[in-house]
């Protein structure tokens, strides 16, 4: 008899956030002491610390919530800010760097439309950058790293050159995560669902539907949302596991009456924070076992 690995919620608290925002998009520090938040109109960043249960906004820039991303050291946030709206030829956006222990700001990129700021080795990247070698970090050297989605798929740092896979062929990728070994990828494609491939883009193993999708830090479970909406409004989503061989599928959240959203999942514990549609934070506990 072969026990498979199960994986269970043991533990569900909300945290005690200001209800004057609407929170949103959460994720942490590597470390996992920390929790960053947005609000519903991705406008500012927040840092909620959870041992001494503190929060504390560390920028109001517009826009700046909306698919920021956090060094490896913890040091530094990265994200894409509107200075001047208007249509793409008009408003001016900026992709920034922002040391988190004295604010200082740094703008990587400036233009119309600029691309999201990503980490390689705790150096700051405009993608932009690659473009023009003479300006860019080092990087020959530096592991594989994400670099955000493309109308032509999955792009991503290897080997000091950006490169695109697109494992499903042809269509919309989203919310694609490098596994903790950085030998995977996790994303969704719009019209098929969620999988998992190589980071060469072979070996395909497709998930169903698990949006917003997460790696356990063992990279035994993608941890998503089974969201449902009517065309106008979400009418019910719950936080799901499914195994990374994609045979096993489990409610994690089973609450008709609160749709839980946006699952972050600790690089350093076996938790998850996520929102609901109402914009309270939840901390889910987990665990795998036999």
């Amino acid at each position: 008899l072969i026990l498979q690995s199960q994986i269970r919620t043991v533990r569900v608290e909300q945290l005690p956030v200001p209800e004057t925002e609407v929170w949103n998009a959460p994720r942490f520090s590597p470390a996992g002491t920390d929790i960053f938040l947005t609000n519903a109109e991705h406008n500012g960043i927040w840092r909620y610390t959870i041992s001494t249960r503190l929060l504390r906004q560390i920028t109001s820039d517009r826009s700046a919530g909306y698919g920021f991303t956090v060094s490896d050291d913890g040091a530094s946030i990265a994200y894409r800010t509107t200075v001047i709206s208007g249509d793409h030829r008009t408003r001016v956006q900026e992709s920034v760097s922002l040391a988190l222990s004295t604010g200082k700001r740094t703008t990587l990129h400036r233009g119309n439309s600029v691309e999201m700021p990503r980490f390689v080795r705790n150096t700051a990247l405009a993608p932009e950058q690659l473009q023009t070698p003479a300006d860019a970090p080092i990087i020959v050297d530096a592991p594989v790293a994400l670099l955000g989605t493309s109308d032509d798929g999955i792009r991503l740092l290897k080997n000091g050159s950006a490169v695109t896979v697109a494992p499903l062929g042809k269509g919309q990728y989203l919310w694609p995560q490098l596994s903790p070994d950085g030998k995977r990828i996790v994303a969704v494609e719009m019209d098929r669902g969620a999988f998992i491939a190589d980071i060469d883009g072979k070996n395909v193993v497709r998930l169903g539907r698990c949006n917003a999708p997460q790696w356990t830090r063992s990279g035994g479970w993608i941890i998503g949302m089974e969201d449902k909406d009517d065309g106008h409004a979400v009418t019910g989503s719950e936080i799901i596991a499914v195994s990374a061989d994609g045979a096993q599928r489990i409610a994690l959240t089973s609450t008709p009456a609160i749709h839980e959203m946006y699952p972050a999942v600790s690089p350093a514990s076996d938790v998850i924070v996520a929102v609901t549609y109402n914009g309270a934070v939840l901390m889910l506990t987990y665990t795998e076992g036999k």
